[in-house]
């Protein structure tokens, strides 16, 4: 068995699907198959199975989806500080940012993207001042729909 820390987690060992060579100039070299494969089999097993996520399992799918601490911070709506303390165990993440990690991750794995855009687009309206009126036309094929310029 191989201990597979390379992916920044200290307790995944790999069975097989690895390949160890000894290379002259460089010592012992890994191949492993499908990386990416593994890594979302990883990410799902840890979303779908571990009921509490420890720090370096955090981060772990933060790097997956491919996110900085302040990127992932301004997703969930926390204090990068906070994403910080839940990567290095010194601080609780509470269970809806937990929901929402597991959610994004699996959106990520299974493609979409739909998820992501919405909490993107809510924090830029949370930036932005929305006028108190807002306007809705009946088109000719019987479906309602948002007007984009504002109601006088």
């Amino acid at each position: 068995m191989y201990h597979y820390e390379e992916c920044g987690l200290s307790n995944v060992w790999l069975q097989d699907g690895y390949k160890i060579e000894e290379d002259e100039l460089y010592g012992e070299l890994v191949s492993i198959s499908s990386v990416n494969n593994l890594h979302n089999t990883i990410g799902l097993y840890l979303i779908n199975e571990k009921p509490e996520l420890s720090g370096e399992e955090i981060r772990f799918l933060r790097k997956e989806l491919n996110l900085s601490q302040k990127n992932l911070a301004g997703l969930i709506g926390v204090n990068e500080s906070s994403v910080r303390n839940w990567e290095t165990d010194r601080g609780d993440m509470s269970k809806p940012a937990d929901r929402f990690l597991r959610a994004l991750y699996k959106e990520h794995v299974h493609g979409g993207g739909e998820l992501k855009e919405m909490i993107e687009k809510l924090n830029h309206q949370e930036r932005v001042h929305a006028s108190d009126s807002i306007s809705f036309s009946y088109s000719h094929n019987r479906s309602w729909k948002h007007n984009e310029r504002e109601a006088r």
